[in-house]
């Protein structure tokens, strides 16, 4: 069940800004508000100044594993802070851009490339039209990310590359105009009250034009009778009508065009690949104010360029640029943007009005006028963001590169790595009290106190305490990994090197704990992962290697565990799977394609089930199970008589329990947990970055332990004074407690004269009443056998 309380996070960034290699850029229509999509996964929000385009970092949103591609406004309401955002993995997320929360969020099958917000007749709220690596073009609700229908196609099915959606002005219903990847153009008509159980929709129009590839599809909004279509070498001016082509524009040399959208009737904004934008006067014949439009072409009239929006410094860049054309409004006047975010975290803003002046031959270039990113934010902070070791670095040396770190909750401690291969331990609240709170400790140089390990050389990867996972492995024991291909055993009290274990011929990624229900011997291994695709056992207790699995051809990507049949399960990155006798190392099988999927899957169910050693549900926790029975014949149909015995237990328990509930009343019920005040998790957000950490503060544990502090420091009257008890409770508690000890050792005495009397007692009446029974049975009377029953219930 989750709990209730209120979780405070605090981040200690560090001095390093986290690297922002932007993948995807939104500017919301109040210009209040900029959102960038990175690579990693991650999304920053930056707050707006409407009026000078000042952009500072306000937050960090986690939640994607993969490049996030597309991002979209969430509501027709302007002010409303809600946006959508997909990523290359297929997940969707539904964010409020004032607290940071993720509203809904989904995976999808289906992998979005572009996503166009749209207010469709008949509907009170914005419809996403969506379409990438499929054949059809979904519409889907932006708050529930449900599917509500579909665009399917009749003729050349095929994935759609890009599409646009409009409401003509002479009709009232919409229309969405989308191209296919082998250059089919298709129109679907939509009248607003489509849905699942509608049948499916297809295409009113389609025709077939040379274009490949097409990247981007845009409608003139001043006069939607000329289209705008852009592929990698070229773009292409469209005729609405019959869809033949007016004008194309060839990419510059070395560039490739990405997308580009209208200007004005005769005006066009296109970018490429190198983060430029290029701004082109169309001829006449593509212009439909003209009386020459749609005419033959006249060779000195062709598209000329006259004004370029890039960089002084032309600086080249590791991946194309996140690039987007906004029509916003402030203070009644609109404004038109462009903006850019790059592989260097750098957010560019040009204003496309003032940059629209043509000079007579002459091609001017723009420098934008707003340009930020999270290092020049970094660098404007005064003092600077602080980083949980921050008082262990002197300012004259270099800063050590903080790589991996772990929280033993029950000791309070923090154990970092670092670059240099040494692992620091420190006390975690008096680590957080010189970083968060002012006073004389921040003046002390070898404060606050701390353990420094060393034993690798090189990089520290990775960091473990198998005890907080499960209790069977010894509290004193700490696992690490390094570069140096060597996974160390500590003493964590007293800082010696117990053992180091050479066994992989790379690098050591991951470190994890099997299952509690394998093997005992197996239970006192931990299983490590190298980047040369080995997979060890390694016995804490044995100090050796129990298992080697080194004949993966491709990274491992997932540790499955099957301990009733002592397997584990090894998944690479290239879909292969290759099962593991844990005990004896022998490898059983290599499973491809579907089998390897299902194999998987099964492992992920045993684990979800709780029967093959599941560290994430607790044998107690009953309520997220399915049914026992269930879980019976399935074991029965695999011959797994642990999985019999498990599910027995189960139903017995849920007999017994009333289905999980207590049936003694509150008090019978466990009391809740109280979680710690203070947690403290590692975060990095590309692997190249130092480890920053989150600070998550409990209140309600907080308060509970100052409250505790305060009254035990307290005398009973002075809590009577406070009105923290009454008088009542002391007279009760007077009572309940003895004046001397004497006068203790004489009630304790009396108690047990008391029970050794009560216990005699009970020994006298049941030989007595033995004895009347045999006397009874001697008796052969009628009488006496019918109130022999009486008797004996009676004693």
């Amino acid at each position: 069940m989750p709990g209730t309380n209120l979780i405070v996070p605090v981040v200690l960034w560090g001095k390093n800004a986290p690297s922002h290699c932007v993948s995807s850029v939104y500017l919301s229509r109040d210009q209040k508000t900029l959102v960038t999509g990175c690579y990693d996964g991650q999304i920053c929000i930056w707050q707006v100044n409407p009026d000078t385009l000042k952009m500072t970092p306000r937050c960090l949103l986690v939640g994607h594993t993969a490049p996030v591609t597309c991002l979209s406004r969430a509501s027709i309401i302007q002010d409303n802070n809600y946006i959508v955002s997909s990523s290359e993995a297929g997940e969707m997320c539904t964010w409020d851009l004032v607290d940071g929360k993720c509203r809904e969020s989904v995976k999808l099958t289906q992998i979005h490339t572009n996503i166009q917000a749209y207010h469709m007749c008949n509907s009170e709220d914005l419809r996403l039209f969506c379409n990438g690596y499929y054949a059809e073009i979904l519409i889907m609700d932006p708050f529930s990310l449900e599917i509500l229908f579909c665009l399917s196609s009749k003729m050349n099915p095929d994935w759609i590359s890009a599409l646009h959606v409009l409401r003509p002005s002479s009709r009232k219903d919409d229309v969405v105009l989308a191209i296919s990847i082998t250059g089919t153009v298709k129109v679907w008509s939509l009248l607003g009250h489509e849905n699942k159980q509608s049948e499916p929709i297809y295409e009113n129009e389609s025709k077939q034009i040379r274009c490949l590839n097409a990247l981007s599809l845009n409608c003139c909004a001043y006069n939607q009778r000329t289209v705008l279509v852009v592929c990698a070498k070229y773009c292409q001016i469209y005729d609405a009508g019959d869809f033949s082509v007016l004008c194309s524009i060839q990419a510059p040399t070395g560039e490739r065009w990405m997308s580009g959208d209208f200007l004005a009737t005769d005006r066009v904004l296109v970018w490429s690949t190198e983060g430029k934008g290029y701004m082109y006067k169309l001829p006449a014949n593509s212009v439909p104010d003209h009386k020459g439009f749609h005419g033959p072409t006249v060779e000195h009239d062709s598209p000329v360029l006259y004004s370029i929006l890039a960089h002084p410094d032309n600086k080249l860049l590791s991946c194309p640029p996140a690039m987007r054309f906004v029509t916003t409004s402030a203070g009644g006047k609109q404004r038109r943007l462009l903006l850019r975010g790059d592989s260097a975290g750098v957010v560019s803003l040009w204003c496309v009005d003032k940059a629209a002046a043509p000079v007579l031959h002459q091609v001017p270039s723009h420098a934008p006028i707003v340009m930020t990113s999270l290092d020049m934010a970094w660098a404007e902070m005064n003092p600077s963001p602080v980083g949980i070791l921050d008082q262990l670095c002197h300012p004259d040396e270099p800063e050590i590169k903080l790589t991996a770190s772990i929280y033993l909750l029950a000791a309070n401690r923090l154990v970092v790595g670092r670059e240099d291969g040494s692992i620091v331990i420190v006390n975690a609240t008096h680590t957080v009290q010189l970083q968060l709170l002012h006073g004389s400790h921040q003046q002390l140089d070898d404060w606050p106190p701390h353990q420094l390990l060393l034993g690798h050389n090189g990089r520290v990867n990775c960091l473990l305490y198998p005890h907080h996972v499960h209790h069977r492995y010894d509290r004193s024991h700490l696992v690490s990994g390094g570069i140096d291909f060597a996974v160390c055993l500590w003493d964590l009290f007293s800082g010696a090197l117990l053992h180091r274990f050479c066994v992989h011929a790379g690098e050591i990624a991951q470190l994890i704990v099997p299952p509690h229900n394998c093997s005992t011997r197996i239970q006192k291994c931990i299983c490590s992962v190298a980047s040369d695709h080995s997979v060890t056992l390694l016995s804490l207790t044995e100090r050796k290697c129990v298992t080697l699995a080194s004949r993966h051809l491709f990274p491992v990507v997932s540790i499955k565990w099957r301990p009733a049949d002592d397997f584990m399960v090894v998944g690479c990155s290239d879909g292969t799977v290759y099962v593991w006798q844990m005990e004896t190392g022998h490898l059983d099988r290599v499973l491809h394609g579907m089998i390897a999927e299902e194999v998987l899957a099964a492992c992920d169910e045993t684990v979800a089930d709780d029967l093959g050693g599941s560290l994430a549900a607790g044998a107690g926790d009953l309520q997220g199970l399915a049914n026992p029975a269930v879980h019976f014949f399935r074991g029965l149909r695999h011959r797994n008589l642990t999985a019999m015995r498990a599910a027995t237990a189960r139903g017995l328990a849920a007999l017994s329990g009333g289905g999980g509930a207590g049936g003694g009343g509150p008090l019978a019920e466990p009391a809740r947990a109280r979680r710690a005040p203070l947690t403290v998790q590692g975060f990095r957000s590309n692997p190249t970055d130092p480890e920053s950490h989150i600070l998550f503060f409990d209140i309600e544990g907080l308060i509970v332990e100052l409250l505790s502090e305060e009254y035990s420091a307290m005398s009973p009257a002075s809590l009577e004074a406070a009105g923290l008890i009454t008088s009542e409770y002391m007279k009760v508690a007077a009572l309940t407690q003895s004046a001397s000890p004497d006068a203790a050792k004489r009630i304790s005495g009396i108690l047990a004269k008391m029970k050794e009397g009560a216990e005699t007692m009970q020994t006298r009446l049941q030989a007595k009443a033995e004895l009347l029974k045999g006397n009874a049975e001697q008796k052969g009377t009628w009488r006496t056998r019918a109130r022999l029953p009486t008797y004996e219930f009676s004693s």
